[in-house]
């Protein structure tokens, strides 16, 4: 009997030290690409606006966006230095020039004035809210638009005049295919809904020389942030809702928003520090968006702080808004090169934080499955022992 029991001791030792061995080389294997999540369906889908498409991320920034907004015309996917394209290439994501290449793992749908009701829109998701007065009445966006249906659209998507204009192209997916079927996700939105909005509306409506009327003019811009603000609210949970209900395991990343103008002046005359009454509504903005994450379980990237041109604090709205060439605009109104750097750092750092939970966790469910199966063969031994001792009774 003694005998017997150490071989049986014999074989529980054997079974864990394989399981020790085993595990560690489970979660070996499991690490030969830790980015091999992000490689499964579609890959990456970057949305956003033109701080997401890359405005003045590098040397060549003005060449490689879409020449007239127009897919067909110029076939380049990625804008080097911007965040979406500094991702893929730490991830291993296959990111082609070619925006007909489907085997890519790189969709950004990203170009300047993006908003969440245009994204929604061509998802089909009605928001209550179709955007006439922002992105219909605008000739360019309306061609635009039309084009991004031609590319992305779905059958469901809502268009200008009723008659989709979807699939014409047969050259790549639908938005809703890709974001069914991405494995990472970055949304960069409400700057448009908001502040842009806020912009044309107001702003460019404000007569600076009118300073008798520059405190009603003011009132009515910050009226028009929070009535585009309390839309924006509404419009982005939707938005999320469809990516967690169509995808839910998909890795989503909220990227938060930053004020290039947070210390302007009004006009080079007048003080009154505009950039300040903004700061208010990106801060809202910001924290609206990781309340957002918090609820959907997704990610959170602060970016209020990156870096912006250092030029346009000593330049006023009034400024700003005279400049008519569109590099130099751009140059002034979106973060530095080292700013997009500091961006896609921030998400990178997320996502590889979020990688390395999800492999711990599996490590824990192998290390759960081994201790089972060794709890299950001392069951079994001691019921043998126990069958051997009363033999020997």
């Amino acid at each position: 009997m003694k005998r017997f029991t150490k071989i049986i001791a014999l074989i529980l030792s054997v079974l864990m030290a394989a399981s020790l061995l085993t595990v560690p080389a489970f979660a070996a294997d499991a690490q030969e690409d830790p980015y091999a999540k992000l490689k499964e369906g579609v890959g990456y889908v970057a949305i956003g606006d033109s701080f997401t498409r890359g405005y003045g991320a590098g040397d060549n920034w003005q060449d490689e966006i879409y020449l007239n907004d127009s897919y067909g015309n110029y076939e380049c996917r990625n804008v080097g230095g911007s965040y979406p394209n500094r991702i893929a290439e730490a991830f291993g994501l296959y990111a082609p020039d070619d925006i007909r290449d489907t085997s890519a793992k790189l969709w950004p749908i990203a170009h300047d004035a993006v908003s969440t009701a245009y994204i929604n829109d061509l998802l089909g998701i009605d928001d209550g809210f179709r955007d006439d007065e922002f992105t219909y009445d605008e000739s360019y966006m309306i061609e635009r638009y039309e084009t991004d249906l031609q590319y992305f659209g779905d059958p469901l998507s809502l268009t200008v005049d009723g008659q989709s204009t979807y699939g014409q192209t047969g050259e790549v997916m639908s938005i809703r295919e890709m974001l069914n079927n991405a494995s990472l996700i970055t949304i960069g939105l409400g700057q448009t809904d908001v502040i842009y909005k806020a912009q044309i509306f107001g702003l460019n409506t404000l007569d600076l020389s009118d300073t008798a009327g520059l405190p009603a003019g003011v009132a009515n811009i910050i009226s028009l942030l929070y009535k585009y603000f309390d839309y924006w609210k509404d419009a982005y949970p939707l938005l999320l809702d469809y990516i967690k209900e169509n995808n839910p395991d998909a890795k989503v990343v909220l990227v938060g928003t930053v004020n290039p103008i947070r210390d302007a002046m009004l006009t080079d005359d007048i003080s009154i520090r505009i950039g300040k009454v903004l700061n208010v509504i990106f801060d809202s903005m910001n924290t609206y968006t990781k309340m957002c994450a918090m609820k959907y379980g997704y990610m959170f990237v602060d970016i209020s702080d990156v870096d912006t041109p250092p030029s346009v604090t000593d330049m006023s709205i009034g400024h700003i808004l005279s400049i008519s060439d569109g590099i130099e605009y751009a140059l002034i109104a979106h973060p530095t090169p080292n700013g997009y750097k500091q961006i896609a750092d921030r998400i990178i750092s997320a996502v590889e934080k979020d990688l390395e939970k999800d492999s711990a966790g599996g490590f824990g469910k192998i290390k759960a499955f081994f201790a089972s199966i060794v709890d299950w063969f001392k069951e079994f031994f001691a019921k043998i022992a126990g069958v051997f001792s009363r033999i020997g009774k």
